[in-house]
């Protein structure tokens, strides 16, 4: 069944859950956003494959980027990313992981429902002839809404019905918690199916666990390990260019700001010294780039993806 007749259908039914995690901060009426192809990779023998769940187009970038700096500062920092002749959008961008029979997803987007702007994972996975019941794996780096809704569908049943979870135990804790009656629903939703994550686990050979506190407390980020090539899955630790530029400017949405600060500074003095292959949720579409610095500022060198491959070799 396709996205528009699964939506038709649920909603006819009756049995549409409220809508999980959406933002008045997002989606300008007067701006559509295009959702991009899938886009095929290879690190080693690992088939990799990159969804978009569509974009959030920000109605008010400011304050919810740069939340402690003024106006003018944002603007400028704007101006220095060349994103001041345009809306400033958060992609999302997802990873998934072809292993043998396994099909490794990282987190699940925003889910069907939301926006005519996101929810298009399971269509675009559909494109790419990847039936959701074929997903065995999925990491959820935290558990804001736009990882973790989409797990399920509007009518509160398994998107991915034979997936197994994983998340931080201090994620996990941290909602549980807290006040959030649609994570607590969709994190209990998965108790009996989950694996808690620390620093230093290895999942499936391949996947090594990095814990970068800030943005969430149980923020996690990946090196994805295969034939000597790594990509490392940075998550939401950046939302936009100007937090590559300006790390200290942060995000309305980091939990611990200045431990995310800290965090983002790290990660990325890292990437910059050891030419790191990067995948970042939230960043311009397909997320993939490395860290060079200018000036003493960091700036994010989107990935050369040549137009005329159907797969690209990592």
């Amino acid at each position: 069944m396709n996205r528009r007749n699964l939506i038709k259908s649920i909603f006819a039914s009756g049995l549409a859950l409220p809508l999980l995690g959406a933002s008045n901060a997002f989606n300008a009426p007067s701006i559509k956003a295009i959702t991009p192809n899938a886009l095929r990779l290879k690190l080693g023998n690992l088939e990799l494959f990159v969804f978009s769940d569509g974009s959030n187009v920000l109605k008010e970038p400011f304050p919810l980027i740069a939340p402690q700096q003024t106006e003018t500062e944002f603007n400028q920092a704007r101006k220095e990313t060349f994103l001041d002749q345009q809306p400033i959008a958060f992609s999302l961008n997802l990873l998934l992981i072809k292993k043998g029979h396994q099909y490794i997803l990282f987190d699940t987007g925003n889910g069907l429902g939301k926006s005519e702007n996101i929810g298009r994972l399971i269509e675009q996975m559909q494109a790419s002839n990847i039936e959701p019941h074929r997903v065995t794996d999925i990491i959820l780096t935290h558990a804001h809404g736009d990882h973790i809704n989409g797990i399920l569908l509007p009518d509160g049943s398994f998107a991915f019905k034979n997936a197994k979870y994983y998340v931080s135990k201090k994620e996990f804790d941290f909602w549980m918690n807290s006040d959030h009656a649609s994570t607590k629903t969709i994190l209990n939703k998965i108790q009996t199916h989950l694996t808690f994550l620390k620093q230093g686990d290895v999942l499936f050979e391949n996947i090594k666990v990095i814990e970068t506190p800030g943005h969430t407390p149980g923020h996690l980020a990946f090196e994805i390990t295969q034939s000597d090539k790594t990509l490392t899955h940075i998550a939401d630790l950046v939302h936009s260019p100007i937090l590559v530029r300006y790390p200290e400017y942060g995000i309305k949405y980091d939990h611990d700001f200045d431990l995310a600060v800290k965090t983002r500074l790290t990660v990325l003095e890292e990437a910059y010294q050891q030419r790191q292959l990067l995948f970042a949720m939230h960043l311009p579409w397909p997320g993939l780039g490395y860290i060079d610095k200018n000036n003493h500022r960091y700036q994010w060198v989107p990935l050369t993806i040549p137009s005329n491959l159907a797969q690209i070799e990592l």
